[in-house]
C-alpha cells in the first residue's frame, strides 16, 4: 500500500468526518448537539513503540474544549483494500491537556475539561499509545463537559514506517541558514523578519551540520511563524528561543524557517530535507538531538515547556559553543 496515498486518503477522511461533526447531521462518526468534533493533530504516525498521539476537541457548535483529561479509545479499521471488518474499540487511554506556549492559564489549572475561549487558551490533548498495524484507524474521544457526556470520532492513518526523521534515527547534517549566510533575504531566515531584524537571533547562530560536527546536542525547531497552518509555529518557536537563553551551555538551538520564498512556494532546502515529503508539508516540529547525532525526542504540532525542558535539563553542561 502506497504510504503517501494512505496519508492523503486519511487526511481526506478525517476532514470529512470533522465537517460532518460540525454540521451535526447525526450519522456515524458525526457529532450531535452535545457531542464532540475530534481533529487528529498528529502528523506522522507509524507502527512501533508507544509514541505521542494528539487531538484537538471542539463542540458541535464550534466551542473549544480545554483543561483536564479525556478518554481515548482506538479501533483498527483496515486497509484501503479491506475495511469490511473493523475491530472493536480497545481499552481507554487517558489524554492530558497541553496548552500552547503563551496561553494565560488559571492557577490552579482546572482539573476537568471545560469550554474555553481561544483568547484564554489553545491546546491539544495528548496520550501515549502504539499501533500494531498499518492502515486506517479510528479514535473515539469521550469526556464530560458542563455536566454532559460528550463523544466524537475521527479517522486517521498509520504508516508502516515514519516519513519524517524519528527517535533513534541519525540526524540529517543540514546546512541551515544563519545570520551570516550570504545573499539570503531576511524572511528566509525567519518569516517574521520582513526587511528588518531577525526576532530570534539566538536560534540562527549555527547550523545543524556544524553542531553535529562539534558533537554538541541540538534542539531544532522547524516552523514558519507567519505562514503556519496550525497557528502554533510562533508560540513554539518563542518557547525554543526562551529555552535557548536559559540552556545555551547544554545544547545548540536552531530555528529552521520553512519558506525561502512563500509567494513563490519555494521551501528552504534544510526544511525540505527534514519535514517536506512529496506534496505534504506539516509544521511545526521540534527535534532533540543527542551529542552522538541521534534523535532522542521529537514533537509534532505543539510542545510544552513541561515536555521539552526536562529533556534539555538532563543534558550535561558543556559550555557555550565557540562563535
Amino acid at each position: 500500500m502506497n504510504s503517501m496515498l494512505l496519508r492523503r486518503l486519511a487526511a481526506t477522511g478525517a476532514a470529512m468526518l470533522l465537517l460532518a461533526a460540525c454540521n451535526g447531521s447525526g450519522g456515524k462518526g458525526q457529532a450531535g448537539a452535545d457531542d464532540l468534533a475530534v481533529h487528529v493533530a498528529s502528523y506522522d504516525l507509524a507502527t512501533g513503540p508507544p509514541a505521542r498521539f494528539i487531538v484537538g476537541l471542539v463542540t458541535a457548535d464550534q466551542r473549544l474544549i480545554g483543561y483536564g483529561s479525556v478518554d481515548l479509545r482506538f479501533s483498527y479499521v483496515g486497509t484501503k483494500e479491506n475495511t469490511a471488518n473493523p475491530s472493536p474499540f480497545g481499552p481507554v487511554v487517558k489524554a492530558s491537556y497541553l496548552p500552547i506556549h503563551g496561553s494565560v492559564e488559571p492557577d490552579p489549572m482546572p482539573a476537568t475539561p471545560e469550554i474555553v475561549a481561544a483568547s484564554d487558551t489553545r491546546g491539544l490533548y495528548a496520550a501515549r499509545t502504539s499501533f500494531d498495524k498499518a492502515g486506517f484507524w479510528e479514535v473515539e474521544a469521550t469526556t464530560s463537559v458542563d455536566g454532559r457526556s460528550r463523544s466524537g470520532k475521527a479517522a486517521f492513518a498509520v504508516n508502516p514506517t515514519h516519513a519524517v526523521p524519528a527517535v533513534g534515527d541519525q540526524a540529517l547534517p543540514t546546512e541551515t541558514l544563519t545570520l551570516t549566510t550570504p545573499d539570503v533575504p531576511r524572511p528566509a531566515i525567519d518569516s517574521r523578519a520582513g526587511s528588518g531584524d531577525i526576532p530570534d537571533p539566538h536560534l540562527h547562530r549555527t547550523t545543524i551540520a556544524a553542531a553535529l560536527a562539534a558533537q554538541r546536542p541540538v534542539v531544532a525547531v522547524f516552523a514558519t511563524p507567519v505562514y503556519c497552518t496550525s497557528r502554533f509555529c510562533g508560540p513554539v518557536t518563542d518557547l525554543v528561543d526562551e529555552l535557548a537563553h536559559q540552556y545555551a551551555d547544554r545544547a545548540d538551538f536552531v530555528h529552521v524557517e520553512i519558506w525561502r520564498d512563500f509567494q513563490a512556494k519555494t521551501v528552504n532546502k534544510s526544511a525540505a530535507d527534514w519535514v517536506y515529503r512529496g506534496e505534504q508539508l506539516n509544521e511545526p516540529w521540534v527535534f532533540v538531538i543527542g551529542a552522538d547525532g541521534r534523535i532522542t525526542a521529537r514533537f509534532d504540532n505543539v510542545v510544552t515547556r513541561g515536555e521539552l525542558e526536562p529533556l534539555i535539563k538532563a543534558l550535561p553542561v558543556i559550555g557555550p559553543a565557540a562563535r
